[in-house]
């Protein structure tokens, strides 16, 4: 036994003289072309895949990724961040994507196999030594479910839809150059959302909150792992030049009010969403949100959005955040923390309905 322990001692030692060798002096080629040694690829491919079976959320995990908007916004993250590598369906690879090792694979490729728990845990956490980076911001996991959405919709998308799917609006004449091209693949021209309910309308949001959402999001003071990386594209002159475009804009109703319109259980729902905002519900730990929101014909705060006529999933998942302590802003932060931390989920309900219920800029 002792003997071998010692030829075990010996052996370790030389291992560890080899691979100081191999470090310092430089003996192993790093180089791209030169590819990997036989088995290698296998190695760790089979890793990577075992590695994100193993980490992956649960199926149940999933929330529901049918909702064509969701899918939209996902296409237009990936058009920005991740068609550089993957390209888009059917698309062709580039000589410099087919030079890197390894080389991305085509975007129907990439997805092929997995299920939608694996594609967020990838799209979130990224691949070491492979080129695929993690999510840009590390404490929300919503942000990533709409890229996931519209991978799974990548394997029956062809080239011309995704183009379709991605293609930015005509800019008018007085678009603040590529920053507003950028933005408006999202938000519109017009900053009225191009009809999609997962993103907010910035023609009612005001030239001063734009610029200091666009700083917390570029600073991650607000986490979004898609506007952190809308946002890092900009400087402080790209936030002004930006806020005071879409500041600009005047806000028009997407629709008509739906109060009076909507079946009786919908028209309860606004009602007590109205009584929370003005702060003559019944309950005593939710403060009336129209203090700070409206609806009113002035702004009482440059830092105070208005909120009337934004989309109410938007401003539901918006609620949630808040009242789950994820999600930052500008210096007045801290006021909703206090806000929202006590309202239920039926709370949260009737307000993003009230709320989407009225036109922008009204006061009632």
């Amino acid at each position: 036994m002792r003997r071998f322990l010692i030829h075990t001692a010996i052996l370790a030692g030389i291992a560890a003289i080899g691979a100081v060798l191999v470090v310092w002096l430089g003996l192993f080629n790093v180089s791209a072309r030169s590819g990997h040694l036989p088995g290698v690829s296998w190695v760790l491919h089979t890793t990577f895949r075992n590695a994100v079976e193993l980490r992956a959320p649960p199926a149940d995990a999933v929330p529901d990724l049918s909702d064509p908007d969701l899918v939209a916004l996902g296409a237009r993250h990936y058009d920005g961040a991740c068609r550089v590598c993957h390209a888009g369906p059917d698309e062709g690879r580039t000589a410099t994507m087919l030079s890197m090792l390894p080389a991305p694979p085509p975007i129907k490729e990439a997805v092929a196999d997995w299920e939608p728990q694996h594609l967020f845990w990838i799209v979130k956490h990224g691949v070491k030594m492979s080129g695929m980076p993690a999510w840009p911001t590390r404490t929300r996991d919503d942000d990533v479910w709409p890229v996931v959405a519209f991978l799974t919709r990548v394997p029956e998308m062809t080239l011309a839809e995704y183009e379709e799917l991605v293609a930015p609006p005509e800019l008018p004449a007085d678009a603040a150059g590529a920053d507003v091209a950028y933005c408006a693949s999202c938000h519109g021209a017009d900053g009225r959302g191009r009809g999609n309910a997962q993103v907010p309308r910035l023609d009612i949001l005001g030239e001063a909150y734009i610029a200091a959402s666009l700083t917390a999001y570029r600073t991650g003071a607000r986490q979004n792992g898609i506007m952190h990386h809308a946002a890092s594209t900009l400087d402080a002159t790209g936030d002004a030049r930006l806020a005071r475009f879409y500041g600009a804009q005047q806000p028009s109703p997407a629709s008509d009010p739906q109060s009076d319109s909507e079946p009786g259980g919908k028209r309860d729902h606004i009602t007590l969403g109205r009584d929370l905002a003005m702060g003559s519900a019944a309950s005593a730990d939710v403060p009336a949100c129209s203090a700070c929101h409206g609806p009113w014909p002035d702004r009482l705060s440059a830092l105070f959005p208005r909120l009337a006529g934004q989309p109410e999933p938007y401003l539901l998942r918006q609620l949630e955040l808040w009242r789950d302590g994820e999600r930052g802003g500008t210096s007045r932060a801290h006021l909703m923390h206090q806000a929202a931390k006590d309202l239920t989920d039926g709370e949260l309900r009737a307000l993003a309905a009230y709320y989407a219920s009225l036109k922008p800029g009204e006061a009632r």
